[in-house]
């Protein structure tokens, strides 16, 4: 819903004249009516303003597209649009009561109020943007047989800058021990006299903010009249997390029916908390999931497809319990451990293990598949449909859509933006997994990277992520791993071509050696019917 008519700001004296010289002329001929054709000339109210740091003259006009509603005996309101351009503090409004209804006694603005007896309700907007001038709420014109009528302020108003917004902010929450928005009833006499009376309630109001350079945002809101305790702002951004908040008036604001009120915030340095989710853990800005993905037969989790999950710890792999020491390597080929799986081929869904050339993507370079899911081998017919999905995004589609697979840009932030430790971790009696833990640098330190081993319990690798070495699956077998223990190879989501390749290298990858991490790793060598882990990442 939107509100309309402008409260100007006193910008320079010749401006005003100017706005003087846009008056209409009106027509002196004007007859009342209560039925048929019908025009009214209306005026409005203008706002007493109260000034601390603002100049604000707190004077109305009508808007080119402004209409005004005309309340009729049996209580429906009869819409009359502007019959101008506007930007006037008269305005004409010409429209038809239709036959069989007369008119009553008030006409309101906005025209999209509703009323029954000698009352009226309206939903106030929880949502604004910013502007220079302004936004009115609610008013009500007494009509006393005359065509002309002057419309009476029922809200109060403020004048607000904030200051110092981050801009990072994609909204601003004002809120109060009052509602600032909602359904509001009120009786037209009491409106008249003493406005729209606030009322407890937990309701806010946002200024959605447009993309800005500027950190001084600026808005005129209207609230209902009465005492408010507190007057709070907030900004958040766009995960919709709290960056910061701040008091807007330290003592109880008196909101007066049709004054205007000029107030300033500045808001304090933004610092996000982003909260914990489940099965997850949050580095470098990225939920990533506390397990690989995992075929197990008969296994069972919830919202994942039969027979899929997320592996129950960071460091576990098939075969990660015959992990004898660091640094050596093992070759595992399935055996008593059939039906159980986590090197996959690219893109690959109705048979992700399969070195079939036909099991896996073949998607154009550019092409990224995290999230999605495709009927064809090129990734070029996108579907919805589970059910349908032969070629895409594999943990996607194993998660029902909780999770999908990295993108470079994750990786590549993982890279950047994390630290990393060289780890490794007893699982057993003699018994380890080694690989690397990456997690966030202390607020204001760049991050580290060690390629000195550290040992560490599984608890302590809740601190970030962990990515163990679990070895990978050449493109010439279904199911023999090889190199577990020395190497850990995880597929990334587009399809990509190397500095010094000619074709397709099908999901750039992460690669951790025995005691280095590569990425981008150009996976030229084996191509997508090569069978690398998947680390997911959580679906916001």
């Amino acid at each position: 819903m939107k509100l309309k008519y402008n409260i100007f700001l006193m910008l320079a004296v010749a401006a005003m004249a100017s706005c003087s010289d846009k008056e209409e002329v009106y027509d002196p001929g004007l007859k009342f009516s209560t039925t048929g054709d019908v025009r009214f000339m209306a005026s409005i109210e203008n706002c007493a303003s109260t000034r601390t740091s603002l100049i604000n003259t707190g004077e109305a006009r009508w808007l080119g597209d402004d209409a005004i509603g005309l309340v009729c005996t049996d209580g429906s309101v009869v819409t009359l649009p502007l019959d101008g351009t506007g930007e006037t503090r008269k305005a004409i409004f010409s429209g038809s009561i239709p036959s069989g209804k007369t008119l009553g006694n008030y006409a309101v603005h906005p025209a999209t109020v509703t009323t029954s007896g000698k009352e009226l309700s309206i939903n106030l907007p929880s949502e604004t943007v910013p502007n220079s001038f302004g936004e009115c709420s609610l008013m009500v014109a007494p009509v006393n047989n005359s065509p002309e009528i002057t419309f009476t302020q029922l809200m109060s108003y403020i004048s607000l800058q904030v200051k110092e917004v981050n801009t990072d902010a994609v909204k601003l929450v004002l809120s109060s021990e009052k509602a600032l928005s909602g359904n509001y009833t009120v009786e037209f006499e009491k409106g008249l006299a003493e406005g729209l009376p606030a009322k407890a309630g937990s309701e806010t109001l946002t200024i959605n903010l447009p993309s800005r350079k500027d950190a001084t945002v600026t808005a005129t809101l209207a609230i209902p009249v009465g005492e408010y305790e507190s007057l709070k702002i907030a900004a958040y951004n766009a995960d919709n997390l709290l960056m910061c908040e701040s008091d807007i008036v330290s003592t109880t604001f008196n909101a007066r029916r049709g004054v205007m009120r000029s107030l300033e915030v500045t808001m304090p340095k933004a610092t996000v908390t982003k909260p914990k989710i489940e099965g997850t853990v949050l580095v470098a800005d990225i939920y990533w999931a506390t397990g690989n993905l995992q075929y197990v037969e008969n296994a069972t989790q919830d919202g994942f497809q039969t027979n899929w999950r997320i592996a129950p710890e960071q460091y576990m792999f098939v075969n990660y319990e015959n992990m004898k020491e660091a640094n050596m390597a093992v070759t595992f080929s399935p055996g008593s451990y059939a039906g159980q799986y986590d090197h996959f081929n690219w893109g690959g869904i109705k048979d992700p293990f399969s070195k079939d050339p036909n099991s896996s993507a073949t998607a154009a370079v550019g092409t990224d598949i995290s999230g999605k899911l495709f009927t064809d081998q090129g990734c070029t017919v996108p579907t919805t449909d589970f059910a349908a999905a032969k070629y895409g995004d594999l943990a996607f589609w194993a998660s029902k859509g909780k999770y999908r697979m990295p993108t470079r840009q994750d990786i590549d932030n993982l890279m950047t933006k994390a630290s990393k430790q060289y780890v490794s971790v007893k699982v057993g009696e003699g018994k380890y997994v080694t690989g690397y833990l990456f997690f966030d640098p202390e607020d204001g330190d760049a991050p580290t990277s060690s390629n000195n081993v550290v040992g560490m319990t599984p608890k302590e690798l809740e601190k970030g992520l962990f990515l163990p070495k679990a070895g990978r699956r050449y493109n010439a077998s279904d199911f023999t791993v090889n190199v577990q223990g020395t190497q850990g190879v995880y597929w990334g989501s587009e399809s990509v071509t190397g500095t010094d390749a000619t074709e397709p290298c099908y999901g750039i990858v992460l690669r951790l050696a025995n005691a280095a991490v590569g990425f981008p790793y150009w996976n030229k060598a084996f191509d997508a019917k090569a069978g690398f882990c998947l680390r997911p990442v959580y679906v916001k």
